[in-house]
């Protein structure tokens, strides 16, 4: 698990660089995306590739998306992402600075199943739950996205 801890760290900081390509390398073919009820039109994504256009549709409308993996829990098959991102919005200017989290369940080294919450804590006890994550995190637990 090590390894896919720090495979995942590489991941985030390439796609912070803008390399995608780096982030879905640590996506099985058939991943589910379980991203924030409170994004407008996104709930579950499905498969690598509409992972991809999600995160390029996502990261298009920031100038600068930077984030910092601040804590790491590993609970069996599953890796939590206590992250801290800061953003500027490319047309609003928008600054965000915030915490939120990612869970991934990773099988063979590839993450099946990743989901965010916007309250890390919320992440934390999705992890300490030993019967997995929700089918999928309610509004209030998920990360919130703004551009």
């Amino acid at each position: 698990m090590h390894t896919d801890v720090a495979r995942l760290k590489d991941a985030y900081a390439a796609l912070g660089q803008g390399d995608q390509s780096a982030a879905l390398a640590m996506l099985a073919k058939d991943c589910e995306w379980r991203e924030s009820a409170e994004l407008p039109g996104v709930e579950t994504v499905r498969g690598r590739e509409a992972i991809g256009h999600f995160l390029a549709d996502f990261l298009d409308p920031w100038e600068r998306f930077h984030q910092v993996i601040e804590d790491v829990v590993v609970r069996g098959d599953r890796i939590g992402l206590i992250i801290h991102v800061t953003a500027v919005g490319r047309s609003s200017g928008l600054e965000l600075d915030t915490r939120y989290a990612h869970v991934w369940t990773m099988r063979d080294g590839l993450g099946v199943q990743v989901d965010a919450y916007r309250d890390p804590e919320a992440a934390r006890s999705a992890l300490d739950d030993e019967s997995h994550a929700p089918d999928a995190p309610s509004p209030s637990e998920t990360t919130q996205n703004a551009t």
